[in-house]
């Protein structure tokens, strides 16, 4: 077993080379994984556990290469199972009770629409119709379709499958006759030629495909400086890691190899003055103690790479059939509700009585700003957004923030739209005051000239400098600026208040088109009603005395640095003590 097991600094790693036969199929050359662990018995114990899991996966590898290929009706079986599952048996039931009337005009799009209906809110149709393709063979317990042919296999069945299903049922209302006619026509494009392969470079198209994002192309609205810039050096890296390659030949394998090279990266690529993408690969690969990029950033850069494709399909640049960049894992990347932290009463104590907070002006943005959020649950964007001449005026004789769409900006959600009645808290605090000074002195927005737009945000700047106060603070990684919405929403739902004011106040989406109606028609008193019950869970009374009452900030507990030292081990793995000599 000491074979494949190496020490590195202070830890242990375990490390075996992949059969030459079976590297493309795994996607990597080798398996390398930390052990965790500085002692040695501890480390043979767990590398004995990978090589067997090892062993298994090779084993399993070679049979399904050698005995067990995955046949056409391997994989018509699978399908046939899968949608036999609950709720594809629930959508089937949708077509079989459609009207003869319905059924004859929608015959030709049920089956996209079928796979549509399964889809997770934001989910592409070429994602969606991978990821049920791999569960049809994931729920049959095959398990490999890290190549992309099965999967792309699996997907054109699930395709057939369903369009056969829904002929059927007009075979069954209709007669054979109208069946085949509708078959006719459905297969007779079919059978023309596939196009040539483009065998355009994929850096020929950069340049119009970031014009129609930032401009908004097929209905969408444009893309964000930041966002169009993050998604360009993602492709940048794309080109410089592979190649510049023909769209026509770039494929499901090469997104693979791609996100394995990313995954190789060191953490700090991309940020501040580093090398190429091949140095930095390079620098990596020979420093194996480096911290590697994670599986968010990897997720992150495939969504840049999958904006250029869909842009590359909508301009029929690449048929639609061809998704490579569709389809693959990362692992432990899903949302959690729980992802953020509210703001506990702790950590509101450590900003409100810090020396930095304290500090700042009266009508600065670090001063307003938390306070704005917390007693509103209002996005940082959209308080920064506020015009003080337009946007926080009187509604039914009582002050409010007009949170709406403008050249250059709109609300996240259609929700997002909203009247929010301003906290008495706030105007007691003298915020009403600061808006008439912002308004003599003609601000253009709430906190101009102090914070200015930065590729299309105005909030980006304070963002940075916030995160880098909280974290000085003490405040832990998962409390951010968007957690004071956190609170508020946690506060809001203690009370009696119906779940319908509360997203009508917060801006978010409830329970559909008819819950969204009915949100726009809540009453300014009602809204009123649902800010006044929020009541911070630290008292801030404190702010409005004099800054010689106010309560000192909280210590910071001073880290004395040292340099560790990895341990002096004996044969057995213990710890060997020095005497002090």
């Amino acid at each position: 077993m000491s074979n494949f097991l190496r020490r590195e600094a202070d830890s242990f790693f375990f490390r075996r080379r992949v059969p030459a036969p079976l590297q493309a199929r795994l996607g990597q050359t080798e398996i390398y994984r930390s052990l965790k662990t500085t002692v040695r018995r501890t480390a043979r114990a767990r590398a004995a556990h990978l090589f067997i899991a090892t062993e298994k996966l090779f084993w399993m590898l070679e049979e399904e290469d050698d005995e067990f290929p995955l046949t056409d009706d391997d994989i018509r079986v699978a399908v046939r199972r899968w949608l036999d599952t609950p709720p594809w048996r629930q959508r089937l039931k949708v077509v079989d009770e459609m009207s003869p009337g319905g059924l004859r005009a929608y015959h030709e799009t049920l089956p996209d629409t079928l796979l549509k209906m399964s889809a997770d809110e934001g989910v592409s149709y070429g994602d969606n119709l991978s990821q049920e393709a791999n569960a049809a063979l994931d729920h049959s317990d095959y398990f490999d379709v890290r190549s992309g042919e099965r999967l792309r296999r699996t997907a054109s069945a699930l395709q057939r499958q369903l369009r056969e299903y829904v002929d059927h049922r007009m075979e069954t209302v209709f007669g054979q006759e109208t069946v085949a006619t509708a078959t006719v026509q459905t297969v007779a494009p079919a059978a023309a030629p596939e196009p040539a392969a483009n065998m355009t470079k994929l850096s020929s198209y950069i340049k119009d495909w970031q014009k129609d994002i930032i401009a908004g192309y097929n209905h969408n609205k444009g893309l964000g400086d930041e966002t169009t810039d993050q998604y360009l050096k993602t492709v940048q890296m794309f080109i410089s890691l592979t190649g510049d390659l023909p769209v026509g030949k770039i494929t499901f394998d090469t997104a693979a190899e791609f996100r394995e090279l990313v995954l190789q990266m060191p953490a700090t690529h991309g940020k501040g003055a580093t090398g190429s993408p091949k140095k930095e690969l390079a620098r990596a690969r020979a420093d194996k103690t480096l911290p590697r990029v994670t599986m968010k950033t990897a997720k992150r850069h495939f969504s840049g790479m999958n904006s250029l494709w869909k842009w590359l399909t909508f301009k029929k640049h690449v048929p639609t059939t061809l998704q490579p960049f569709s389809g693959h894992s990362f692992p432990g990347t899903k949302s959690k509700k729980s992802a953020r932290d509210d703001w506990s009463r702790e950590d509101l104590q450590r900003l409100f009585t810090s020396r930095e907070y304290r500090d700042a002006p009266d009508s600065s943005a670090l001063h307003w700003l938390p306070l704005i959020s917390l007693h509103s649950g209002m996005r940082l964007e959209e308080i920064c957004r506020l015009r003080p001449g337009i946007d926080i005026t009187g509604k039914d004789g009582m002050p409010c923030f007009d949170v709406t769409a403008r050249n250059g900006w709109d609300p996240k959600t259609e929700a997002g739209t909203r009247i929010i009645p301003i906290h008495s808290w706030l105007i007691q605090h003298g915020f009403m005051d600061f808006v008439k000074q912002q308004r003599a002195r003609g601000a253009e927005h709430l906190f101009s000239p102090e914070l200015v737009l930065h590729k299309g945000k105005i909030s980006s700047g304070f963002s940075r400098e916030f995160s880098k106060l909280k974290i000085d603070l003490g405040v832990g990684s998962k409390t951010s600026f968007h957690s004071f919405r956190h609170s508020f929403r946690t506060v809001l739902e203690s009370t009696d208040l119906k779940d319908s004011h509360i997203d009508a106040v917060m801006g978010h989406e409830g329970g559909g088109s008819e819950g969204r109606t009915y949100t726009k028609r809540v009453t300014t008193a009602k809204l009123k009603e649902v800010v006044e019950a929020f009541q911070p869970p630290l008292d801030l009374a404190f702010l409005a005395s004099a800054s010689a009452n106010v309560p000192p900030p909280s210590p910071k507990v001073p880290v004395k640095k040292r340099k560790l030292t990895p341990p002096v081990l004996d044969a057995n793995g213990r710890i060997v003590r020095r005497r002090n000599t």
